[in-house]
């Protein structure tokens, strides 16, 4: 697959939606009453394919069942929370229980909204819908997978996928060579430690790896691109030798990803890893501001991460 270069993550996943649904009319976006540029491009040339659904995602779940049922190929776009928790038994119901290859695409991961306040703050959107059979999630680090992830999706027919990306434009870590089939990378190598990550924070533990190696800790960093399901052979591959595994993540700590190593540790046996999980607290956050704000309040601030994995490790 060409990679292109896009200016942000909303402009990765809608122009390569917007090439697909050129291509097969059977492609439908419905969003919830957001604001896009491809948008234009949809209604002048193919309007037949894209409908605005309005602030209404439980109906917008349940009109896309029903054109999933007619032989189509549904996007549902939404803030993450929104399309997320906001329609939970929906997605359960009319999705998960008839295993409707519907692709949820939520925007704005974490506190990519900081300045909105918690209704808008996507934070347990992750554990949520790992508790529906047959869901798979994606979750985007940069503009490259996020381009991928959206073919990846169209692809897909063994259940709702969860597409989810963040609303800002980080650097690539990716060259555009990758398959994006496995599930999880190891991005960086480190005999000392691994920094197991998703999302955003990937480039945090990348900063945080870097600063660890100056202090003589020799720290990799594995993105784990999809959350489910987990690639759990390729896993236990890329720790072997592994003593030490961290888990980094802009989620609450109940389900997310700390849990999912946690429990891929104990069920595969892998008694001999210590394990450090540095996630959110399990309190929500009224605190307004830019992410960096926030993050540093929170102790996810890099200087923050380096000082909490330094005392772990040397202890």
């Amino acid at each position: 697959m060409k990679t292109r270069n896009y200016t942000d993550m909303r402009d990765a996943f809608f122009e390569e939606l917007y090439l697909l649904a050129l291509a097969d009319r059977n492609v439908v976006l419905i969003y919830g009453d957001q604001a896009a540029q491809t948008y234009e491009k949809f209604r002048q040339t193919i309007p037949g394919q894209i409908i605005n659904g309005g602030i209404a995602e439980q109906n917008l779940i349940g009109v896309a069942a029903g054109l999933a049922l007619g032989g189509k190929k549904v996007f549902v776009h939404a803030i993450a929370p929104f399309i997320t928790l906001r329609c939970y038994e929906q997605i359960k119901v009319d999705l998960g229980l008839m295993s409707l290859p519907v692709v949820l695409a939520g925007i704005g991961a974490g506190y990519s909204y900081g300045d909105a306040g918690p209704t808008h703050h996507a934070v347990q959107d992750l554990s949520i819908l790992r508790a529906i059979p047959k869901m798979t999630i994606l979750n985007a680090s940069d503009t490259v997978s996020l381009s991928h992830f959206t073919k990846i999706a169209y692809e897909n027919t063994n259940g709702p996928l969860y597409l989810r990306f963040d609303k800002a434009n980080p650097p690539p870590i990716y060259t555009g060579e990758e398959g994006f089939c496995a599930g999880l990378a190891k991005i960086r190598k480190g005999k000392d430690v691994i920094i197991i990550s998703t999302g955003l924070m990937v480039h945090r533990a990348l900063d945080a790896a870097d600063k660890l190696n100056s202090l003589g800790i020799d720290a990799g960093v594995i993105d784990m691109y999809r959350i489910k399901p987990l690639n759990s052979v390729l896993l236990a591959e890329l720790l072997t030798d592994c003593k030490k595994v961290v888990t980094l993540e802009e989620h609450g700590p109940i389900g997310g990803l700390g849990s999912l190593i946690s429990e891929f540790l104990c069920d595969s046996e892998l008694n001999s890893i210590s394990l450090k999980r540095i996630a959110l607290e399990d309190s929500d956050c009224f605190t307004y501001g830019t992410r960096d704000y926030v993050h540093a309040l929170m102790g996810l601030d890099t200087e923050t991460l380096v000082a909490r994995i330094h005392e772990w490790f040397k202890r």
